[in-house]
């Protein structure tokens, strides 16, 4: 189940159904000078950025840019204003800049690492996060970032050993209990992510993400009831997180309720056709819940479409798992009526606010 994602030195709140926070730190010159100074306008962007508007900022910080081109916080704080607005490229070479300026900026360097993350380019992002616990070997922070990294990679036993020492330097801090729990749910090892869950929990009880990641692992263990009870708590904390009953993580052996998955399949292949896809196939399905996930060839990249079937007068529909290492995604929506199925939305490219290790029930208008 979701991790807590990447984090800077400051936190704030950033959707991705991962988490990345970005960090503000301004260290300004003064604002002495005329109005049109570098201080002054950098004062300004940083004042327009306090307020969100940071596309507003970067025309004034390129002015200080040009004007300062040896001035490495001019650089860091245009990196941070194209980060916000997720113009990724732009932020890496702004934040690449500031450390040839000033190679020991560590907020540069942890936020270069954060972006080279998002970017999916995870070992270039933990050799980086690397520098920083040279720089920092006192920082949780690193050790947490780059455990994070080494979890995208799979590389388990060093994701464990960079959390052991984040929470030997900082054992109150609930996310690194939670982000160590991910890494044992994900080796099956349930009743070690249900301990970290459990401190993630004490130490902050409003984490609905723990409570639903606890409410997994204890299912899987065969503690039914206790995780029926964690589950509805993190739906309580966080309506964002639907949630069937507990019965819903079934083997995905179970039959199909009728013959209607059958047709809603041949109705999403021949979909996937007429939209010019091509050597579609079927790689999992979940016919109980009339849900499945195609691979398929679309203008010569391979795509990963996800399929899900909406009832009647539902508001809610399931989907199957999304591989983690999935880039390219499509969602295709059903509707069964009557005994006609029809596609009621399509979506190339889809980005989902998780990837998911387990079928996933989420809301979706009805009268969409």
């Amino acid at each position: 189940m979701n991790q807590l994602r990447l984090m800077n030195q400051i936190p704030s709140s950033m959707p991705r159904g991962r988490f990345f926070v970005l960090a503000i730190v301004i260290g300004l010159a003064g604002c002495s000078g005329s109005p049109n100074s570098p201080e002054v306008k950098l004062e300004r962007a940083r004042i327009l950025m306090e307020r969100d508007q940071a596309a507003e900022a970067i025309p004034l910080l390129n002015e200080v840019v040009d004007a300062t081109p040896k001035d490495p916080e001019a650089r860091y704080q245009r990196g941070v204003a194209y980060e916000s607005l997720d113009v990724l490229e732009k932020a890496l070479a702004d934040y690449t800049e500031c450390l040839v300026l000033d190679q020991d900026r560590t907020d540069a360097l942890n936020n270069k690492a954060v972006v080279l993350a998002r970017m999916k380019r995870f070992e270039e992002a933990a050799v980086e996060f690397s520098r920083l616990v040279d720089l920092d070997p006192q920082g949780p922070l690193a050790y947490r970032n780059r455990g994070l990294c080494y979890f995208d990679l799979k590389q388990y036993d060093a994701a464990l050993a960079d959390y052991a020492k984040a929470l030997e330097l900082a054992p109150e801090e609930p996310a690194c209990w939670f982000q160590r729990a991910g890494v044992y749910l994900a080796q099956n090892r349930f009743e070690e992510a249900d301990q970290d869950y459990s401190k993630a929990i004490k130490l902050d009880p409003e984490l609905a993400k723990a409570w639903m990641n606890r409410g997994v692992a204890r299912y899987r263990r065969g503690q039914k009831d206790l995780a029926a009870e964690d589950l509805k708590r993190a739906q309580s904390l966080d309506d964002n997180i639907v949630l069937p009953a507990i019965d819903f993580f079934a083997d995905e052996t179970t039959p199909a309720a009728d013959s209607g998955w059958s047709a809603e399949k041949s109705a999403a292949e021949k979909e996937l056709g007429d939209r010019g896809f091509s050597s579609v196939k079927l790689v999992n399905e979940y016919p109980a819940f009339r849900c499945a996930a195609y691979a398929a060839v679309y203008e010569g990249d391979d795509w990963t479409i996800v399929v899900g079937t909406q009832a009647e007068n539902a508001d809610t529909l399931t989907l199957p798992p999304v591989p983690s290492d999935t880039s390219a995604i499509g969602l295709l929506i059903l509707k069964t009526q009557a005994g006609t199925t029809t596609v009621i939305d399509f979506q190339q490219p889809w980005k989902p606010a998780a990837q998911n290790l387990e079928p996933v029930l989420v809301r979706y208008p009805a009268s969409k």
